[in-house]
């Protein structure tokens, strides 16, 4: 593997990631979607405004991200300020510095961030798992609410089982609880006398060091994944030939692939550290470096891509449209994340997949390279 073919599909890759902040739908510093949308709606930028009516589904990134009115699929949303007070006919995947849902959600919702909070408006349909530093629940859920945090408030109504893990939890006046309360905290919950809690309380002490911990990693396991799920969607979005073209050539060269993977995840680290020593190779080195960890990142992707494209082979669902392809993303990216949990095999797994994504961007990157004119 030469010093200049590593060089190109490193560089090839930093446009990938440069490029992530433009999804297909909309971009830019101030994006505002307004009307009547009869389609999936994605986007990403400094502000996201989502002020329509969506037939469909809606994922958006960006430093203040906010959604209303009315969506009849999912909502997954990423950012700094995140503001949710849409009628939601299914699901809500939110991750964000702040995090606001005062809105209607048909089925679950799943939060993580620095502040969560749900208002005394919001309706959760089915089940909440949350995760924060501070989660305030005042609204209505339909199921089980499961929630870890530093500081956790409750004052809304839980029609199902209640699961906290947190250092200060409080239960206000007001607050219903229909189901069983269990919770973990190193020292007991405030319970007000005019809270109503119609199961059995259940009171576990652990160690404030457990508790934080806990809910860290809950915390940045929901973010990595959504933010892993919402990168993985603008790269198809940004690059669809190219993608399909390399879940292909998978298919097709799965050997060639995981080779070639190998080959490069081995070699770039060698020649950086080659490149370091001499007196004008630090530069190079310097480039290559953060260009070969972004490498990594979408050929994990692209691998995903191909899990969900070999699990829809199996269902015979044929050619899958955009939609149902990025679906079968999202959903090969949490079995994945799930299977890497299983000691040794998990990690294994991984690593195959890492590779195998790595290889065929080589692979197809250094075709694109021979068949251009004058080459």
């Amino acid at each position: 593997m030469t010093i200049s073919t590593t060089y190109r599909c490193l560089l090839f890759v930093l446009l990938w990631g440069a490029l992530l902040p433009s999804l297909a739908q909309q971009s830019g510093e101030m994006v505002r979607i307004h009307g009547a949308i009869a389609e999936d709606v994605y986007a990403a930028g400094g502000t996201v405004d989502v002020l329509a009516s969506v037939e469909g589904d809606v994922v958006i990134a960006g430093g203040h991200v906010t959604v209303r009115d009315r969506v009849s699929g999912d909502v997954m949303a990423a950012g700094g300020v995140v503001t949710v007070s849409a009628d939601i006919s299914d699901d809500v995947r939110l991750a964000g510095g702040d995090v606001t849902l005062s809105g209607t959600v048909g089925d679950d919702a799943i939060a993580a961030g620095g502040n969560v909070t749900l208002t005394i408006d919001s309706k959760v349909g089915g089940r909440a798992w949350l995760s924060g530093g501070r989660i305030d629940v005042a609204g209505v859920i339909g199921k089980e609410l499961r929630a870890a945090g530093g500081r956790i408030v409750l004052s809304g109504q839980v029609n199902g089982n209640v699961e906290l893990a947190g250092r200060d939890i409080s239960i206000l006046d007001g607050a219903t609880i229909n189901g069983n309360l269990v919770y973990r905290s190193p020292q007991e919950a405030e319970i007000a006398n005019g809270a109503q809690i119609r199961g059995s309380i259940d009171y576990e002490s652990v160690e404030q060091p457990v508790v934080a911990v806990g809910a860290a990693v809950a915390a940045i396991a929901i973010v990595a994944l959504l933010s892993l799920a919402v990168t993985g969607i603008a790269l198809y979005l940004l690059f669809p030939h190219s993608m399909n073209t390399s879940i292909v050539t998978i298919r097709s060269e799965f050997w060639k692939c995981l080779g070639l993977g190998l080959a490069i995840f081995a070699a770039t680290p060698v020649v950086i550290s080659v490149l370091l020593m001499t007196v004008i190779g630090w530069l190079p080195a310097v480039v290559i470096g953060p260009l070969y960890v972004i490498l990594l990142l979408a050929g994990f992707l692209t691998a995903i891509f191909y899990v969900g494209d070999f699990g829809l082979g199996l269902l015979g669902r044929g050619e899958p449209s955009k939609v149902r392809r990025l679906w079968s993303f999202v959903l090969a990216l949490i079995l994945v994340a799930v299977l890497g949990f299983v000691p040794v095999l998990g990690t294994l797994l991984l690593f195959v997949l890492m590779l195998l994504g790595v290889g065929v961007l080589e692979l197809c990157l250094y075709r694109a390279y021979v068949t251009q004119p004058g080459t």
